[in-house]
Protein backbone atom coordinates (compact mmCIF):
# COMPACT_ATOMS: atom_id res chain seq x y z
CA UNK A 1 0.00 0.00 0.00
CA UNK A 2 0.76 3.74 -0.28
CA UNK A 3 0.15 6.27 2.01
CA UNK A 4 0.00 9.82 1.75
CA UNK A 5 0.99 11.95 4.03
CA UNK A 6 -0.32 16.13 4.86
CA UNK A 7 2.68 17.60 5.65
CA UNK A 8 2.03 21.32 3.45
CA UNK A 9 -0.40 23.19 5.97
CA UNK A 10 1.10 26.75 7.44
CA UNK A 11 1.08 25.29 11.35
CA UNK A 12 -0.48 28.63 12.20
CA UNK A 13 -1.57 27.34 15.97
CA UNK A 14 2.29 26.22 16.57
CA UNK A 15 3.88 29.10 15.26
CA UNK A 16 5.99 30.64 15.89
CA UNK A 17 8.00 27.31 15.99
CA UNK A 18 6.64 26.91 12.11
CA UNK A 19 8.70 29.32 11.26
CA UNK A 20 11.56 27.43 11.35
CA UNK A 21 10.58 23.48 10.93
CA UNK A 22 7.52 22.23 9.10
CA UNK A 23 5.30 20.55 11.95
CA UNK A 24 5.98 17.30 10.90
CA UNK A 25 9.76 17.81 11.00
CA UNK A 26 9.31 18.77 14.71
CA UNK A 27 11.38 16.62 17.02
CA UNK A 28 9.68 14.36 18.99
CA UNK A 29 12.34 12.43 21.36
CA UNK A 30 15.18 12.20 18.88
CA UNK A 31 13.69 11.83 15.50
CA UNK A 32 11.05 13.84 13.48
CA UNK A 33 7.72 13.31 14.13
CA UNK A 34 7.10 12.00 10.25
CA UNK A 35 10.12 9.07 10.50
CA UNK A 36 7.75 7.97 13.90
CA UNK A 37 4.71 8.19 11.66
CA UNK A 38 6.67 6.02 8.25
CA UNK A 39 8.26 3.51 11.08
CA UNK A 40 5.03 2.33 12.34
CA UNK A 41 3.57 2.56 8.45
CA UNK A 42 6.29 0.42 7.76
CA UNK A 43 5.51 -2.45 10.64
CA UNK A 44 1.98 -1.97 8.94
CA UNK A 45 3.40 -3.00 5.70
CA UNK A 46 2.99 -0.03 3.69
CA UNK A 47 6.25 0.33 1.09
CA UNK A 48 5.28 4.21 -0.20
CA UNK A 49 5.69 7.25 0.83
CA UNK A 50 4.30 10.43 -0.33
CA UNK A 51 4.48 13.88 1.48
CA UNK A 52 2.61 17.23 0.37
CA UNK A 53 5.32 20.21 1.12
CA UNK A 54 5.11 24.21 1.00
CA UNK A 55 6.95 26.39 3.85
CA UNK A 56 10.40 25.83 3.95
CA UNK A 57 11.81 23.20 1.16
CA UNK A 58 14.98 23.34 2.19
CA UNK A 59 14.11 21.95 6.03
CA UNK A 60 12.71 19.04 4.18
CA UNK A 61 15.89 18.50 1.76
CA UNK A 62 18.04 18.40 4.97
CA UNK A 63 15.44 15.71 6.89
CA UNK A 64 15.34 13.40 3.37
CA UNK A 65 18.73 14.05 0.99
CA UNK A 66 17.51 10.85 -0.48
CA UNK A 67 13.99 10.33 -1.95
CA UNK A 68 14.12 7.42 0.75
CA UNK A 69 13.34 6.19 4.45
CA UNK A 70 14.89 2.56 5.89
CA UNK A 71 15.02 1.78 2.14
CA UNK A 72 11.30 2.32 0.92
CA UNK A 73 10.77 5.38 -1.58
CA UNK A 74 9.75 8.54 -0.33
CA UNK A 75 8.52 11.27 -2.65
CA UNK A 76 7.77 14.80 -2.44
CA UNK A 77 4.55 16.92 -3.98
CA UNK A 78 5.92 20.78 -3.80
CA UNK A 79 2.94 22.82 -3.26
CA UNK A 80 3.43 26.90 -4.33
CA UNK A 81 1.00 27.63 -1.92
CA UNK A 82 -0.99 25.10 0.19
CA UNK A 83 -3.45 23.17 -1.40
CA UNK A 84 -6.62 22.48 1.44
CA UNK A 85 -7.23 19.14 2.72
CA UNK A 86 -8.38 17.91 -1.10
CA UNK A 87 -6.35 19.76 -3.02
CA UNK A 88 -3.42 18.51 -1.61
CA UNK A 89 -4.87 14.95 -2.23
CA UNK A 90 -5.76 15.96 -5.81
CA UNK A 91 -2.29 16.70 -7.08
CA UNK A 92 -0.89 13.43 -6.04
CA UNK A 93 -3.37 11.47 -7.73
CA UNK A 94 -1.13 10.69 -10.79
CA UNK A 95 0.96 8.71 -8.09
CA UNK A 96 -1.75 6.66 -7.10
CA UNK A 97 -1.73 3.37 -7.72
CA UNK A 98 -5.56 2.29 -9.64
CA UNK A 99 -7.59 -0.40 -7.82
CA UNK A 100 -5.38 0.54 -4.26
CA UNK A 101 -6.99 2.13 -1.44
CA UNK A 102 -4.85 5.28 -0.62
CA UNK A 103 -3.62 5.72 3.03
CA UNK A 104 -3.77 9.75 4.06
CA UNK A 105 -2.43 10.99 7.71
CA UNK A 106 -2.50 13.95 9.18
CA UNK A 107 1.12 15.63 9.50
CA UNK A 108 0.61 16.85 13.20
CA UNK A 109 -0.73 13.13 14.40
CA UNK A 110 1.37 10.91 16.58
CA UNK A 111 -0.69 7.25 16.56
CA UNK A 112 -0.07 3.71 16.51
CA UNK A 113 -3.61 2.81 14.77
CA UNK A 114 -3.13 -0.24 13.04
CA UNK A 115 -3.78 -0.11 9.33
CA UNK A 116 -4.91 -3.30 8.79
CA UNK A 117 -8.55 -3.52 11.37
CA UNK A 118 -8.53 -0.16 9.34
CA UNK A 119 -8.24 -1.82 5.96
CA UNK A 120 -10.16 -4.92 7.00
CA UNK A 121 -13.86 -2.65 7.83
CA UNK A 122 -12.84 -0.67 4.88
CA UNK A 123 -13.20 -3.63 2.83
CA UNK A 124 -16.03 -5.48 4.20
CA UNK A 125 -18.19 -2.48 3.95
CA UNK A 126 -17.13 -1.71 0.39
CA UNK A 127 -16.64 1.91 1.23
CA UNK A 128 -14.70 4.73 -0.08
CA UNK A 129 -13.97 6.63 2.13
CA UNK A 130 -13.14 5.13 6.40
CA UNK A 131 -11.90 7.49 8.71
CA UNK A 132 -10.32 6.41 11.88
CA UNK A 133 -12.46 7.69 15.08
CA UNK A 134 -12.13 8.78 18.49
CA UNK A 135 -15.13 9.17 21.00
CA UNK A 136 -13.06 9.87 24.36
CA UNK A 137 -11.52 13.21 23.44
CA UNK A 138 -11.12 15.95 21.69
CA UNK A 139 -13.85 17.93 18.92
CA UNK A 140 -16.42 15.81 17.88
CA UNK A 141 -18.04 16.62 15.45
CA UNK A 142 -18.56 13.30 13.25
CA UNK A 143 -21.97 11.97 13.18
CA UNK A 144 -21.47 7.60 13.59
CA UNK A 145 -23.52 5.16 14.03
CA UNK A 146 -21.94 2.61 15.65
CA UNK A 147 -24.35 -0.41 14.67
CA UNK A 148 -23.64 -0.11 11.38
CA UNK A 149 -20.48 1.53 11.01
CA UNK A 150 -21.52 4.67 8.91
CA UNK A 151 -20.51 8.05 8.99
CA UNK A 152 -24.17 9.64 9.06
CA UNK A 153 -22.87 13.73 9.32
CA UNK A 154 -19.85 16.21 9.43
CA UNK A 155 -19.83 19.30 11.18
CA UNK A 156 -23.64 19.07 11.27
CA UNK A 157 -23.43 20.57 7.44
CA UNK A 158 -26.22 17.48 6.99
CA UNK A 159 -28.77 17.99 9.91
CA UNK A 160 -28.36 14.64 11.07
CA UNK A 161 -26.05 14.13 13.66
CA UNK A 162 -24.61 16.89 16.12
CA UNK A 163 -21.55 14.95 16.53
CA UNK A 164 -20.31 12.08 18.73
CA UNK A 165 -16.78 11.43 17.34
CA UNK A 166 -13.55 12.74 16.75
CA UNK A 167 -11.67 12.19 13.24
CA UNK A 168 -8.36 11.02 14.24
CA UNK A 169 -6.44 12.29 11.24
CA UNK A 170 -6.18 8.91 9.40
CA UNK A 171 -8.39 7.72 6.35
CA UNK A 172 -8.74 4.89 3.65
CA UNK A 173 -9.95 6.72 0.13
CA UNK A 174 -10.45 4.67 -3.33
CA UNK A 175 -8.92 6.23 -5.73
CA UNK A 176 -12.31 6.30 -7.95
CA UNK A 177 -13.01 9.22 -5.38
CA UNK A 178 -11.19 11.52 -6.98
CA UNK A 179 -14.24 11.51 -9.92
CA UNK A 180 -15.74 13.98 -7.40
CA UNK A 181 -13.45 16.39 -6.98
CA UNK A 182 -13.42 19.58 -7.91
CA UNK A 183 -12.36 21.58 -11.21
CA UNK A 184 -10.39 24.05 -8.62
CA UNK A 185 -7.08 23.10 -7.45
CA UNK A 186 -7.61 24.53 -3.83
CA UNK A 187 -10.43 22.93 -1.89
CA UNK A 188 -11.43 21.11 1.81
CA UNK A 189 -11.77 17.30 1.40
CA UNK A 190 -14.88 17.65 3.75
CA UNK A 191 -17.58 18.47 0.85
CA UNK A 192 -16.19 15.71 -1.22
CA UNK A 193 -16.89 13.50 1.88
CA UNK A 194 -20.49 14.87 2.61
CA UNK A 195 -21.62 14.02 -0.92
CA UNK A 196 -20.21 10.42 -0.09
CA UNK A 197 -21.88 10.08 3.27
CA UNK A 198 -25.45 11.18 1.54
CA UNK A 199 -24.73 8.17 -0.68
CA UNK A 200 -23.90 5.93 2.50
CA UNK A 201 -20.23 5.25 1.30
CA UNK A 202 -17.85 6.56 4.06
CA UNK A 203 -17.79 4.30 7.21
CA UNK A 204 -16.14 4.96 10.34
CA UNK A 205 -13.55 2.53 13.01
CA UNK A 206 -13.38 3.52 16.70
CA UNK A 207 -9.97 3.35 17.92
CA UNK A 208 -10.53 4.73 21.59
CA UNK A 209 -7.77 2.19 22.66
CA UNK A 210 -4.79 3.42 20.23
CA UNK A 211 -2.29 5.82 20.96
CA UNK A 212 -2.96 9.11 19.83
CA UNK A 213 -1.78 12.43 19.79
CA UNK A 214 -2.14 15.52 18.01
CA UNK A 215 0.83 18.11 18.32
CA UNK A 216 -0.71 21.14 17.05
CA UNK A 217 0.04 23.52 19.37
CA UNK A 218 2.58 24.30 22.02
CA UNK A 219 1.02 23.41 24.64
CA UNK A 220 -0.14 19.88 22.65
CA UNK A 221 3.25 19.07 21.59
CA UNK A 222 4.93 19.60 25.59
CA UNK A 223 1.93 17.22 26.88
CA UNK A 224 2.73 14.72 23.94
CA UNK A 225 6.33 14.57 25.35
CA UNK A 226 5.25 14.70 28.64
CA UNK A 227 2.86 11.92 28.10
CA UNK A 228 5.05 9.29 26.31
CA UNK A 229 7.34 8.09 29.06
CA UNK A 230 9.30 5.13 27.55
CA UNK A 231 11.13 6.48 25.03
CA UNK A 232 15.16 8.20 24.98
CA UNK A 233 14.88 11.40 27.16
CA UNK A 234 18.21 12.49 27.04
CA UNK A 235 20.64 12.27 23.77
CA UNK A 236 23.99 10.61 24.33
CA UNK A 237 25.52 13.57 22.66
CA UNK A 238 24.03 16.51 24.66
CA UNK A 239 26.79 18.26 26.89
CA UNK A 240 24.60 18.49 30.47
CA UNK A 241 26.42 20.24 33.01
CA UNK A 242 26.33 18.51 36.76
CA UNK A 243 25.30 21.58 38.11
CA UNK A 244 22.23 22.42 35.83
CA UNK A 245 19.02 21.39 37.47
CA UNK A 246 16.78 19.24 34.95
CA UNK A 247 12.86 17.79 35.74
CA UNK A 248 12.89 14.31 35.25
CA UNK A 249 10.24 14.62 32.13
CA UNK A 250 12.44 17.24 30.07
CA UNK A 251 13.76 15.87 26.70
CA UNK A 252 16.98 17.11 25.58
CA UNK A 253 18.26 16.98 21.89
CA UNK A 254 21.52 15.78 20.16
CA UNK A 255 24.07 18.14 20.95
CA UNK A 256 22.77 20.50 22.74
CA UNK A 257 24.55 22.15 25.23
CA UNK A 258 23.08 22.55 29.36
CA UNK A 259 25.09 25.04 30.84
CA UNK A 260 25.62 25.48 35.12
CA UNK A 261 22.43 28.04 36.14
CA UNK A 262 20.16 26.44 33.93
CA UNK A 263 16.89 24.97 35.57
CA UNK A 264 14.68 23.31 33.23
CA UNK A 265 11.47 22.20 34.07
CA UNK A 266 9.03 19.97 31.58
CA UNK A 267 10.83 21.58 28.61
CA UNK A 268 11.68 20.28 25.66
CA UNK A 269 15.33 21.10 24.01
CA UNK A 270 15.56 21.10 20.51
CA UNK A 271 18.79 19.57 18.78
CA UNK A 272 22.20 21.89 18.68
CA UNK A 273 20.55 24.04 20.64
CA UNK A 274 22.59 26.20 23.53
CA UNK A 275 20.85 27.14 26.32
CA UNK A 276 21.51 30.47 27.96
CA UNK A 277 21.39 29.87 31.66
CA UNK A 278 17.89 30.53 33.87
CA UNK A 279 15.10 28.75 34.77
CA UNK A 280 11.94 27.48 32.28
CA UNK A 281 9.18 26.12 32.98
CA UNK A 282 7.32 23.99 30.25
CA UNK A 283 9.12 25.60 27.40
CA UNK A 284 10.15 24.46 23.90
CA UNK A 285 13.45 25.79 23.90
CA UNK A 286 15.29 26.04 19.91
CA UNK A 287 18.91 27.42 18.73
CA UNK A 288 16.64 30.49 17.36
CA UNK A 289 14.03 31.18 20.53
CA UNK A 290 11.97 30.45 23.48
CA UNK A 291 8.20 29.25 23.38
CA UNK A 292 6.32 29.13 26.31
CA UNK A 293 3.79 25.85 26.87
Amino acid sequence: MQAFILGAGLGTRLAPLTHILPKPLMPVFQKPLIQHTMDHYLRCGITEFMVNISCLPLMWERAFPEPQYRGCPVSFSEEERPLDSGGGVKKIMPWVKPGEPLLVHNGDILTDIPVAELLAEHKRRGNLVTLALRSVDGKRNVGFDEESGAITDMRHALGVNPGTHQFAGVYLMEPEVAELFPEEDEFSIVPVWLELIRQGRVGGVVFDWANWHEIGSPAGYIDTMMELTSRERLHCTANISAEAELGEDCVVGQDAVIPAGCVLDDCIVWPRTHVAPGTYRRCIITPRIVVQG
